[in-house]
């Protein structure tokens, strides 16, 4: 179940929002912008999304990944669905489910509210957000590799592998940092 932000979570709201309205954030989608310097920021904002978004949902990272997908899948009935099948999770995301969001749209609430342009770009922000939400639960690092979503793909839902071993990707694209 979702919890009320504090104020220190709305203030945190607030200073994001000022930052992605930051001239900063417009050109960081030029044409002629680091594609390595792009990455590097699209973590930063997913891992501070993902930083506003715990409390909110209510969710702990303090527990054994078995317990954390559980208390996921119960926070979002129908909404997202977690499976662990060994050391890989399927996760998908299912826009349209829940009473925040439209089918076949992107679920960034950001891009939702209107402070952001829809670019598959964003699309690295997310996969961004859950490798930081996975990496505070299993303490090590993650591999997460975007399947689909409704900006990258025209999906109706997001769809990420979260590899919490080291693995061979799946999707024949190497890794990106």
């Amino acid at each position: 179940m979702t919890q009320e932000m504090s104020e220190e979570e709305k203030a945190q709201r607030e200073f994001f929002i000022g930052l992605l309205h930051a001239e900063v954030f417009k050109r960081m989608f030029d044409p002629d912008f680091d594609e390595k310097e792009r990455n590097k920021c699209l973590e930063a904002t997913g891992r501070l999304c993902n930083s506003l978004f715990l409390p909110y949902a209510g969710l702990s990272t303090d527990v054994d990944i078995d317990t954390f997908i559980k208390n996921f899948n119960d926070a979002f009935p129908g909404e997202r669905k977690l499976v662990k099948i060994g050391s890989v999770i399927y996760y998908e995301y299912f826009q349209g489910a829940g009473s925040h969001t439209a089918k076949g749209e992107c679920g960034c609430p950001m891009i939702r509210q209107g402070h952001l342009k829809p670019n598959p770009h964003w699309c690295k922000c997310g996969t961004n957000f859950e490798k930081a939400m996975f990496e505070a639960v299993v303490k090590h690092p993650v591999q997460v590799e975007l399947l689909d979503s409704p900006l990258a793909t025209g999906a109706d839902a997001c769809r990420w592998l979260i590899h919490l071993k080291p693995p061979v990707i799946t999707t024949g694209g190497a890794e990106e940092q």
